[in-house]
């Protein structure tokens, strides 16, 4: 019996076309300086009806893929659009034109649903045809067009001149390969809740529903193949987060003990605070300046079956005015995830190095000190706080803690754990790189970058 021929994107998953709209609206807002979570759900809310259910995924799909080669599009447009369109054209001719140049659909259906997606809005169906003409002028010259446009290493690198100086300067023998390593997908890494399982019990579980995984941390399992959060086995059971290995690093390293009196600041999404009250009976303030994020700690914690007010306290206030929140009178242990440029986390947020300005640098790095000037005299004599930044630069890094450390007398760097100095750089792991977890490794094999710096008082 011949089977019928699927009509591409509609019987084995949503219509292209409809995604592309959505991916392409998404863009728009990216390009006018939106983030590109934000900009999905504005695109979202626009599209008033959507045919099916998984269509916004795969706009998502569509959108972050765009934004891991957004230098290139940018440098294709002129060869194939000499006068530039209107943003409603050019936006769907580059989400298109990034569908072709990772080759996940049939040439001839990103072509006819890019069409398709032109003709069914007002504003781009007198375009149809040039978006048809561009795509298939594309295809033609592919190879001629993307060895000119790869000659340059802000194409090379997706990465505005600036960050690849900056890198440079502050990376010199590693900045090649943490640009490639943060070109590709993020890894879908878990931390396990140890209250309710092992790592090694849920690796188990993986294998018996034959999901291919691999433990990369303490309590860290990479699940090889991204999947979304509702089909991760545990996760609305609160057996499972979502954490990158790197960042699974700061409870472990924070060493905190049971009865003590902790504090994490700038706590959203509550990753972080999740795993601390996981890890141990400390009492834990998790303090977050917007109250919508922290109403997501709270949800967390819920879902964690963490939810406990007597020991796991939510607090909206601003970690550079302490005086404004109803801080504890001294903490045994401070955890400050400072606000940064996110440099080092590239690979889940592509969209970061676009919207970061050169003198973003200097001002978070402000923000930074006053935060570590104004939460230290909450801390309590012998006690530590780590200092976490998931940035690549120096000056948010190993200079910011050296000034601290210059200015206050009564504080002294603490080596941590594994290593052999105060502070540790971690650099985004290849996952080439990625191999299976030994208990005596200091740092797991898989992860994102993160600077930490343990402070004593004295």
């Amino acid at each position: 019996m011949t089977k019928r021929r699927a009509v591409p994107g509609r019987e084995s998953g949503p219509p292209l076309a409809e995604a592309l709209q959505v991916a392409a609206k998404a863009w728009q807002q990216l390009r006018g300086g939106a983030s590109l979570g934000r900009a999905l759900e504005v695109a979202a809310s626009a599209q008033s009806e959507l045919r099916h259910p998984r269509s916004l995924a795969a706009a998502q799909d569509i959108a972050y893929t765009a934004t891991r080669h957004l230098a290139l599009l940018d440098a294709l447009a002129p060869r194939l659009a000499p006068r530039a369109p209107a943003p409603q054209v050019a936006a769907l001719l580059a989400v298109a034109l990034g569908q072709l140049v990772v080759k996940r659909h049939a040439e001839y259906t990103v072509v006819d649903q890019a069409v398709t997606a032109a003709r069914s809005d007002r504003r781009t169906a007198g375009a149809a045809g040039f978006i048809n003409a561009a795509l298939r002028a594309f295809l033609r010259n592919q190879a001629e067009m993307l060895a000119e446009a790869y000659r340059d290493d802000v194409v090379r690198f997706n990465a505005p001149r600036w960050w690849i100086d900056r890198l440079q300067k502050d990376l010199p023998e590693a900045w090649v390969s943490v640009l490639e390593a943060q070109a590709e997908p993020p890894p879908l890494v878990v931390r396990v809740n140890t209250r309710r399982l092992s790592a090694q019990a849920y690796l188990q579980r993986l294998g018996e529903e034959e999901i291919e995984a691999m433990r990369v941390g303490e309590h860290a399992v990479w699940l090889r193949q991204p999947r979304p959060v509702e089909q991760i086995p545990g996760f609305a059971q609160g057996d499972v987060s979502v954490q990158d290995a790197g960042s699974q690093l700061a409870a472990q390293w924070l060493d905190v003990h049971a009865g003590q009196r902790v504090l994490d600041a700038c706590a959203a999404p509550g990753g972080k605070t999740g795993h601390l009250a996981e890890i141990s009976d400390a009492e834990i303030d998790a303090l977050e300046v917007d109250a919508v994020r922290a109403a997501r700690i709270e949800s967390n914690l819920a879902r964690l079956g963490l939810d406990q007010r007597e020991r796991v306290r939510v607090l909206v206030g601003d970690a550079s005015m302490p005086q404004t929140w109803p801080a504890r009178a001294a903490y045994e242990r401070i955890l400050l995830d400072a606000p940064c440029t996110a440099s080092g986390i590239v690979r889940r947020h592509p969209d970061i190095p676009w919207l970061r300005r050169p003198a973003d640098v200097a001002q978070l790095a402000t923000i930074q000190a006053r935060m570590l000037d104004a939460l230290w005299p909450l801390l309590a004599p012998t006690g530590r706080l780590l200092y976490v930044v998931c940035s690549l630069f120096s000056e948010e890094a190993n200079e910011q803690t050296a000034r601290f450390l210059e200015r206050r007398a009564d504080a002294r760097a603490l080596v941590l754990p594994g290593h052999h100095a105060g502070s540790v750089q971690l650099l985004p792991t290849p996952l080439a790189h990625g191999r299976p977890w030994h208990g005596g490794a200091s740092t797991p094999s898989v992860h994102d970058g993160f600077f930490y710096a343990l402070i004593e008082k004295r």
